[in-house]
């Protein structure tokens, strides 16, 4: 007799947030809204108003009252579903191992890839000032180094300027001019970028930038100030604009690596629910699927504490 896979949500939930930060270092390396998070599915933070201004030696009264308008800070989150895995009766009766990551693992990975894509892309391009709005010019960097072929998508190989560490200083003097805090400062960086790094850096500054390195939690090393992290893919620009996860790569594209400061971005987890429907007769077995509520954004108006390193081709 075949047994059910039940999987309690709050179990799952617990699977899907770990899978989340192993496939995902930076989601956890920003300022977590998830405390605002209403009815699971939208943020709303109240913002206090302007500070009352300040008079020295006044010498005109009554002075005037005035009513502090306080605003609030609202985004809906956005919904993240598998498609159905059906597992047959008969894989039931049989399956010795994990159940959870056997039926689930290879759906939780592309639901998380696709979470990861899309909170890098939040970060870039939202709503400011009641408006829908991209990271300005003044907060992109261009690749400086040699061009080289870098794959940016399934069968999609351009030539792009290399990433070098001083397209990364010029990073760090952007956020020391910003005021941006220099503590928590993070880089990401898509794989192939990564390794043009590297092969940028002189003997004496290889061995600094690994003498940092914390593996455990997905840092490489530390350069000016970053932490950096690796991942498969980041985000790609089409000219200034940041492109949307999803859609169809094209070779006018450019790959793009993000640095930001941990309290300058944001994450808000809401609901996170498995879906079983055991013995179904249409199927002959049980079908899984699954939903993660998941958003975030750019915390300052100007867009300071983030800056994309675009590899354009000059």
């Amino acid at each position: 007799m075949a047994t059910n896979i039940n999987i309690p949500a709050e179990v799952f939930a617990n699977y899907v947030v770990e899978k989340l930060r192993r496939t995902n270092p930076h989601v956890g390396l920003a300022s977590d809204e998830s405390q605002y998070v209403k009815a699971g599915a939208v943020v709303h933070i109240p913002q206090a108003g302007a500070s009352p201004n300040v008079e020295k030696n006044r010498s005109t009264f009554p002075a005037v009252a005035t009513r502090r308008g306080d605003t609030s800070v609202t985004y809906a989150l956005d919904s993240y579903t598998t498609e159905p895995v059906h597992v047959a009766w008969a894989e039931t009766a049989e399956l010795s191992y994990d159940k959870t990551d056997s039926v689930l693992a290879d759906h939780v990975a592309t639901l998380m890839e696709a979470v990861g894509d899309n909170i890098l892309y939040d970060w870039v391009a939202g709503v400011k000032n009641g408006a829908a709005d991209v990271i300005p010019t003044t907060n992109i960097v261009e690749c400086s180094g040699t061009q080289e072929p870098i794959e940016i998508g399934v069968g999609v190989t351009v030539t792009r300027n290399a990433f070098s560490y001083k397209d990364l200083e010029k990073a760090q003097y952007l956020m020391n001019h910003q005021n941006v805090p220099k503590t928590d400062r993070y880089v990401l960086l898509e794989s192939k970028m990564y390794q043009q790094l590297l092969d940028s850096l002189s003997a004496n500054q290889m061995a600094a930038f690994q003498a940092a390195a914390d593996l455990k939690n997905g840092v490489c090393g530390r350069l000016f100030g970053f932490d950096v992290l690796e991942r498969s893919s980041v985000l790609l620009f089409a000219g200034n604009n940041p492109v949307v996860p999803g859609t169809t790569v094209t070779n006018t594209m450019n790959p793009a690596a993000l640095c930001w400061q941990k309290d300058c971005v944001t994450v808000a987890k809401g609901d996170i629910m498995p879906y079983q429907d055991y013995g179904n007769p249409q199927y002959y077995g049980d079908i899984f699927s699954a939903e993660v509520k998941m958003g975030g954004r750019c915390k300052r108006a100007d867009w300071s504490g983030v800056v994309a390193i675009v590899a354009a081709k000059k």
